[in-house]
C-alpha cells in the first residue's frame, strides 16, 4: 500500500474522529477512492482511540522526588509507560506492516531551571530511559532532545550540560511569541487552563521545600501561580518548536486536553480506563493485592519492606531469590507455594526464577503438593511436554512443535459425580485450578509461552460489547483428531472462585490452515450470527499487547498460573529442538 495514500486517509479521518469524541469509526460515511487505505486508516485511528482518554494529569519532572518518587532515575512506572507505548505501536503494526514509532520529546531541559532541577540530572534521567528501551527491546520507541529540535544533533553529556542554558535561550529567541500573555491565554484556551490547573496542583507540593518560598498563604499562592505561568509561557515556545520540526506527527500528550490539537494518553495501564492518575515521574507505582497498578506518592507507601519482585507488562510477576555473593541458590522447596498460589489469583503467571533442584522430579512433585491437591491424568502426575515428532492427525498437539490455540487446561477432562439427592451419576467438566510448570530444556530464540489475562481483556472490550452481554452467552466446540469431542452449553464467562471476577472461558477456533493435527470449530450458541462478529473481537484481544504476555522460558524456571483467570498458548518452535517442560495440575 502506498504510505502517502494511507497518510492522506488518516489526515482526512482524523478531524472526524476528534469531533465524534473517539467513538467507533464505523460511523464515518464518506466515500474513499482507496477503500483499502481507508480501512487501514480507520483501524489505526481506532487503536489510537483505545489508548486515549479525555483528560490527563501530568507535568515535567519533579524536583521534590523525596516525597513523591523512589529516586531521581526511572523505575517500574517508567518501564511500564515505555512498554505501554511500545505495545501501542505493536498493535498498529499487526494491521499495518510498515509499522509505526512513538517519538518521545523530552521537555526536561525546558522547565528544569524554573523548578531547580540540575541539568546533569535531566541528562542522566533521559539516558536511563534510553537504556530501558534497549534492555527491553522496545524497538518502536525513539527519543528527541531539545538539541535535536534546535538542529544540534549528536550531543554528548558534556555538550548537553555545558550548553543547556544556551539551548533554552536559543529556544526563546527563535520561537517566543511576544504577544502571548499567560493570564489571558488561560481565559481563552481550555487546554491551557487545564494544564495550568495541573501545574498549580503539583507545584504546591513540589515547591514546598523551597527555602525562599513565601511563608504567608496569599503570597505563597501568588508565587506558585507565577511559576505556573512561566511554565505555560515556556511550554508554548516548546510546542512551537515541536510543530516546526514535527508538524506532520500525530501528537500524543500527557496533559489534560479537549482533543482539539492533541490526544491525551495514559502512560500507565490502570483499572479506570478513562482516568489516568499521575504521570510516572511524579509518583511511584503501587501494585495492589488484586494485581492492579496504581500510583501514589512514595511518602504514602513506604513501610520498610523491600522484596525482589519484577512486575511484567501487561501482566505477570517474577520472583527471584536474594543471595549473598557465592551463596548457593535456594531450592524450590523453600518457595512458600501457598503464598504463590494466593499471588497467582491476581498476578498470574507467577514465575519463580533462580531457584535450585528444579530438575529433580521428586522435589518438583513435593512442591506441587504444597501448592494444592495434585490432579493426576492418565499419563501420571507429571506431563512431560515435548515434541513427539508425530505428524499424524491423532497426535496430541501438546506433543508437537506447532503453535497452539488460546485455551485453558482441562477443556476435555470430565469426572463422574453422584448427585447426593437423586443418586444419579452426572458427567461434569473437571478442569484444574492451577498449572505448575518447570522448564527443563528451552528452544533457542522461539517457543514463547503466551498468557492472556481475562481481567485485562474485559477491560479493553470495544463498543458495543459489554461484560453484561458476554455473561448471557454460551458456546460450543467441535473438535476432531486426538480429542474428537463435541462439547456444548459452555458459559462464555465464569466467576473466579476466589476474586469473584468474571473470567473468559474459551478455546480459540483452530482450523486446518493452522495445524496438521486436531482442529476445532467454535460457535456462540445463543448469538443470532453464531458469533461471527464477536469471535474475531475475542481472538484479537487475546493477542493484544495490552492483554497478552509473551514469555521466554529459561532452564530452571518454575511457574504457577491461575487456570481460571488466564488463557494460555505457545508459539511454534523449531521442530528439531528438544524443548521440554514438566507440568502438574493442582486444585
Amino acid at each position: 500500500m502506498d504510505s502517502s495514500r494511507l497518510m492522506s486517509q488518516m489526515v482526512s479521518l482524523f478531524p472526524v474522529l476528534l469531533q465524534q469524541g473517539w467513538r467507533m469509526m464505523c460511523t464515518v460515511k464518506e466515500e474513499s477512492d482507496d477503500s483499502l487505505a481507508r480501512d487501514v486508516a480507520e483501524a489505526i485511528l481506532q487503536i489510537l482511540a483505545d489508548y486515549t482518554v479525555n483528560c490527563q494529569r501530568g507535568g515535567p519532572m519533579s524536583p521534590n522526588y523525596q516525597d513523591k518518587t523512589l529516586g531521581v532515575l526511572p523505575d517500574l512506572g517508567k518501564e511500564l509507560a515505555l512498554q505501554h507505548l511500545n505495545g501501542l505501536c505493536l498493535n498498529i503494526t499487526q494491521i499495518y506492516s510498515p509499522g509505526v514509532e512513538v517519538h518521545i520529546s523530552s521537555d526536561g531541559l525546558v522547565y528544569n531551571d524554573i523548578l531547580g532541577v540540575p541539568d546533569e540530572v535531566v541528562w542522566d534521567y533521559g539516558e536511563a530511559l534510553r537504556q530501558i528501551a534497549v534492555d527491553q527491546n522496545l524497538a518502536h520507541i525513539r527519543f528527541i532532545r531539545l538539541a535535536d529540535l534546535l538542529e544540534h544533533p549528536g550531543s554528548t553529556k558534556e555538550f548537553y550540560v555545558a550548553h543547556a542554558s544556551c539551548l533554552r535561550r536559543e529556544l526563546t529567541l527563535r520561537l517566543q511569541d511576544l504577544a502571548f500573555d499567560p493570564r489571558e491565554a488561560i481565559k481563552a484556551d481550555m487546554d491551557l487552563l487545564l494544564t495550568y490547573r495541573v501545574y498549580i496542583k503539583f507545584l504546591t507540593k513540589d515547591l514546598a521545600h523551597r527555602p525562599r518560598l513565601a511563608k504567608y498563604r496569599p503570597a505563597r499562592a501568588e508565587e506558585i501561580s507565577q511559576t505556573a505561568r512561566r511554565m505555560l509561557a515556556r511550554g508554548q515556545i516548546y510546542a512551537s518548536a515541536i510543530k516546526a520540526q514535527r508538524g506532520d506527527y500525530v501528537r500524543l500528550s500527557i496533559h489534560e486536553s479537549t482533543a482539539s490539537h492533541k490526544l491525551s494518553i495514559s502512560l500507565l495501564p490502570q483499572d479506570e480506563m478513562r482516568s489516568i492518575g499521575h504521570t510516572p515521574w511524579h509518583v511511584c507505582v503501587v501494585v495492589g493485592l488484586d494485581g492492579a497498578y496504581r500510583t501514589a506518592h512514595a511518602d504514602q507507601t513506604q513501610d520498610g519492606l523491600r522484596v525482589q519482585f519484577e512486575h511484567l507488562y501487561p501482566c505477570g510477576l517474577v520472583i527471584r531469590p536474594t543471595m549473598e555473593n557465592g551463596a548457593p541458590a535456594p531450592t524450590i522447596q523453600s518457595i512458600p507455594m501457598r503464598k504463590v498460589r494466593q499471588l497467582s489469583h491476581h498476578f498470574s503467571p507467577v514465575l519463580c526464577r533462580g531457584f535450585g533442584r528444579t530438575e529433580d522430579e521428586a522435589v518438583f512433585i513435593e512442591s506441587a503438593k504444597t501448592l494444592g491437591q495434585v490432579l493426576p491424568w492418565t499419563h501420571g502426575i507429571i506431563k512431560k511436554v515435548k515434541d513427539s515428532k508425530r505428524v499424524d492427525k491423532l497426535n496430541n498437539n501438546v506433543e508437537s512443535s506447532e503453535a497452539m490455540p488460546m485455551h485453558f487446561d482441562g477443556m476435555f477432562k470430565f469426572e463422574h459425580v453422584i448427585d447426593p439427592v437423586t443418586g444419579a451419576t452426572e458427567r461434569r467438566r473437571a478442569f484444574p485450578r492451577y498449572q505448575f510448570f518447570t522448564c527443563q530444556v528451552t528452544s533457542p530464540n522461539d517457543g514463547f509461552v503466551l498468557f492472556a489475562s481475562s481481567r485485562l481483556l474485559l477491560r479493553h472490550l470495544p463498543h458495543p460489547w459489554t461484560v453484561d452481554q458476554l455473561q448471557t452467552l454460551t458456546w460450543g466446540i467441535d473438535n476432531d483428531g486426538f480429542w474428537d469431542a463435541q462439547i456444548h452449553q459452555l458459559p462464555l464467562l465464569v466467576t473466579h472462585p476466589v476474586t469473584g471476577r468474571p473470567c473468559l472461558c474459551w478455546h480459540q477456533p483452530w482450523d486446518a490452515s493452522k495445524t496438521k493435527l486436531s482442529t476445532c470449530v467454535v460457535r456462540i450458541e445463543n448469538a443470532a450470527d453464531g458469533g461471527a462478529r464477536l469471535i474475531p473481537v475475542i481472538d484479537r484481544l487475546l493477542y493484544d499487547f495490552r492483554v497478552c504476555l509473551r514469555l521466554a522460558w529459561e532452564v530452571g524456571d518454575v511457574l504457577v498460573n491461575d487456570n481460571t483467570a488466564m488463557l494460555h498458548t505457545r508459539t511454534a518452535y523449531q521442530n528439531n529442538a528438544n524443548r521440554k517442560l514438566w507440568r502438574i495440575h493442582c486444585d
